[in-house]
């Protein structure tokens, strides 16, 4: 055997045995994710295991735990307040949910449509950028003020004026639940709002052309050509919100603490009364596990609604 037959041969076994990386080439990738990995572990992984653990148990102000297993669910299940607490996070999530929904669309296609590439769209978003900029507090001290119950409440003092009001009007105790609503809606609807015109500018201007060309009014186009483009980022910001608007509370404890009585007393927020104001951390640590709870069971109504399957299957190209 001569020495190039000798040569293929080798390159031939060398070619038919499975190529390893060598070990560095295999770890790099770890080396670059371990920092983000242990910030995840430490405060996302260990305090959710904390949380679980200490809902099986009796934690209180006394800082010394005692395992009772199931009693807290039982409790959850046994508290009067329960259904009142889960109708008011119902109204609260799907109100919400419903209208930032529908306003971020109307204004993503108002802006992205009929008035793309005007300067009016450009400010017209910016506005709406503004309340998701503002920090929490500053926030929630504008909406005091105007619905302060006093003459010196905007809107008292505006209806005063107008002959509409003779008496200062206390909008807190008559319509918390509806300022509550109508605060969060302000300040979520800026992120639905960048999605979804994204998304509408990313359709080609031939479809609209075309489309026009063959005599579509200007609402078969929306229902023809922009809506189905927008499957996908409305699953999304559907998913994300209710979820958010499920587990939120933040907003209710600064306006109202959840009151009057518990008129605006979501799950969430109880769950964070219980432990951090009663002390409770036990009995707070397994109402939280019922929120996680409800949003995964609503996260699966959703993207079954929405059909995910369809969403993650490959592309015909691929095919």
């Amino acid at each position: 055997m001569n020495t190039v037959e000798t040569a293929l041969m080798n390159r031939a076994e060398a070619a038919s045995k499975p190529y390893k990386k060598p070990f560095r080439k295999v770890i790099y990738p770890y080396l670059f994710i371990m920092p983000f990995s242990l910030l995840v572990f430490v405060f996302f992984v260990l305090p959710a295991v904390a949380t679980i653990g200490m809902s099986f148990t009796d934690l209180n102000a006394s800082m010394k735990p005692h395992y009772i297993g199931l009693t807290n669910f039982k409790r959850i299940f046994a508290d009067y307040n329960l259904p009142e607490i889960l109708s008011h996070t119902a109204v609260f999530a799907v109100l919400s949910l419903a209208i930032s929904l529908l306003f971020a669309l109307i204004v993503s296609i108002a802006t992205q449509y009929f008035l793309k590439g005007k300067v009016s769209a450009v400010l017209y978003r910016v506005l709406w950028l503004i309340p998701s900029i503002i920090p929490s507090v500053v926030y929630v001290t504008f909406w005091k003020f105007l619905f302060d119950p006093t003459e010196g409440g905007l809107v008292n003092d505006l209806l005063h004026r107008l002959g509409v009001v003779s008496e200062p009007v206390s909008w807190f105790t008559k319509g918390a639940m509806a300022i509550v609503i109508l605060a969060t809606i302000v300040s979520t609807v800026s992120g639905g709002m960048i999605l979804l015109s994204s998304a509408i500018n990313s359709i080609p201007e031939d479809l609209y052309k075309a489309a026009r060309v063959d005599g579509a009014s200007e609402q078969s186009v929306i229902l023809k050509i922009i809506l189905p483009t927008l499957k996908w980022p409305l699953m999304y910001i559907t998913i994300s919100d209710l979820i958010g608007f499920v587990s939120s509370y933040f907003f209710i404890m600064l306006l109202t603490q959840g009151g009057p009585m518990r008129d605006t007393t979501t799950l969430s927020l109880y769950a964070f009364q219980q432990a951090f104001n009663l002390k409770y951390y036990g009995y707070g640590a397994a109402v939280s596990l019922i929120v996680v709870f409800i949003s995964f069971v609503l996260t699966l109504l959703l993207i079954r609604m929405f059909d995910f399957d369809q969403l993650i299957k490959p592309s015909r190209i691929e095919d």
